[in-house]
């Protein structure tokens, strides 16, 4: 028993039409699921085509295919955009060490945005950066040098290069848990605590790095302490 021809193209065609104008949907609920806005805007853009080729081929319908067109245009705008703003975004060392080690998933321009939050400076030691049951004015990142971290008196650790200092009353907006000294000459990237939460509040990426990058720095302090107890 055969398949008719004619049957065969109308069921391919239902298909193919099902398939496309569900398309543009599928990708639109993607893009939204995504935390990086370049992906996102490339979703997006992948989203928009497929609507506009089932409103134009499909549906013949003029107006759905410019508003399906200029969505797509101006996504397309907004990934031109990002592009020249990361070729803008210039790094010397010490900053491209802060990008790969504090926020690799950020665009480099949203890094060269935070940057400006905050001032590289050089303390000499026994330098007070952190002072317990006090609110940190700066969140911390060293970019070389050994801090050593006090609770009450007692020296509970030690942080070196590429930790984070400050992270939990940043982050909390608590007093101060510990104190923490130069022992030796530190150089180091201070973010101001306002700006950076004015930063974090207005780019959702950004807050969403600083938030993980502490998290993690957090756990891998907790981590090397654990051991040292271990080793006792």
């Amino acid at each position: 028993m055969g398949f008719a021809p004619g049957l065969f193209s109308i069921e391919s065609e239902l298909v193919t039409r099902l398939f496309v104008g569900n398309l543009e949907y599928v990708l639109l609920i993607i893009s939204m699921l995504m935390t990086r806005m370049l992906m996102l805007r490339i979703f997006a853009i992948s989203s928009g085509a497929a609507g506009a080729s089932y409103s134009f081929f499909w549906l013949s319908d003029p107006v759905g295919t410019f508003w399906e067109v200029a969505f797509t245009l101006i996504n397309v705008v907004q990934i031109a955009l990002i592009a020249h703003r990361n070729r803008m975004a210039q790094f010397n060392d010490e900053e491209r060490a802060f990008y790969a080690q504090v926020v690799p998933t950020l665009e480099p321009y949203q890094v060269r945005r935070l940057m400006r939050a905050g001032v590289w400076l050089d303390a000499h030691p026994g330098t007070e950066l952190i002072r317990q049951n006090e609110l940190a004015s700066h969140l911390i990142f060293l970019r070389s040098g050994e801090v050593t971290v006090w609770v009450n008196g007692s020296q509970v650790g030690v942080c070196t290069e590429g930790n984070l200092v400050g992270e939990i009353s940043i982050r909390t907006g608590k007093l101060a848990t510990a104190t923490v000294i130069a022992n030796a000459s530190v150089r180091y990237l201070a973010l101001e605590r306002d700006a950076l939460h004015r930063l974090m509040k207005a780019d959702p990426e950004i807050a969403l790095a600083i938030d993980v990058s502490n998290r993690m720095d957090l756990e891998s302090k907790l981590i090397r302490m654990n051991e040292a107890v271990l080793r006792r």
